[in-house]
């Protein structure tokens, strides 16, 4: 089984930047995550990036910048290119097959992710030496840390259950971009709307009962709860006799 996932992993880890100009379009897709939060915001915020927790912008935004070009090929591609079949058709095993484009994705996009924090902390080091070396406040670099992996596997997960019913990758990211925009516009109109139902005092009051570890433990617990519903459901999905009538 192992060995099978490998097998997945190294032939999708070759899709990841494609010849012509789909390489080309993936190269500027890396760079634009690379330029702006491995260069661009830490030189602005410079030691605030360190203390305030803006490099949680470079956890959330990376692995949706990264991911969600690339996860949405997993299965619309292959579907695409005609070599789903031949893929179906192999000795490899179903959880082998979905395990090995999951484990790809999430690696590139939290290996990024690690990446870009590790490339902004030298850029503000380089720029405010102070005879020693700065570092992140901990419960900030580990909320990065965790919320990356989290997001990243919430993106897979979601874009592999989008591509499997999707007849081409750009309905396939069309989709997902409409599941991620919409939760993000309810959660603005409910912040909105909010005050016009309950006193600013009361939401004051209740908000002030939490501190900010206890929101980021809050809100990684949900996305951990999200991650483990959307693989089961995506392990649920993956048939094989199903994706091959299909």
């Amino acid at each position: 089984m192992n060995a099978d996932i490998m097998t997945i992993m190294w032939k999708e880890s070759k899709g990841l930047f494609k010849q012509g100009k789909s390489r080309s379009k993936s190269i500027l897709v890396l760079l634009t995550p690379v330029l702006m939060f491995g260069i661009i915001l830490p030189i602005q915020f410079r030691e605030e990036w360190l203390d305030m927790g803006w490099s949680l912008a470079i956890a959330l935004f990376t692995p949706l910048i990264l991911i969600a070009p690339t996860i949405c090929e997993s299965f619309a591609g292959e579907r695409e290119r005609h070599t789903l079949e031949t893929l179906l058709a192999s000795r490899l095993p179903d959880r082998a097959i979905l395990f090995g484009k999951m484990i790809v994705s999430i690696a590139y996009g939290w290996g990024m992710t690690v990446f870009l924090l590790l490339m902004s902390l030298v850029i503000v080091n380089v720029l405010m030496w102070a005879g020693k070396f700065q570092f992140y406040q901990v419960n900030i670099f580990l909320a990065d840390i965790g919320l990356s992996l989290l997001f990243s596997g919430l993106m897979v997960t979601l874009g592999i259950l989008i591509s499997l019913r999707s007849a081409t990758v750009q309905s396939a990211q069309q989709v997902l971009m409409m599941a991620l925009v919409i939760p993000i516009f309810g959660l603005q109109a409910v912040v909105f709307l909010l005050p016009t139902f309950l006193p600013m005092e009361n939401i004051r009051e209740f908000l002030g009962r939490f501190d900010y570890d206890q929101i980021l433990l809050i809100f990684l617990g949900v996305l951990l709860l999200a991650d483990i519903g959307l693989l089961l459901a995506a392990m649920s999905r993956f048939k094989r006799s199903r994706l091959i009538l299909n």
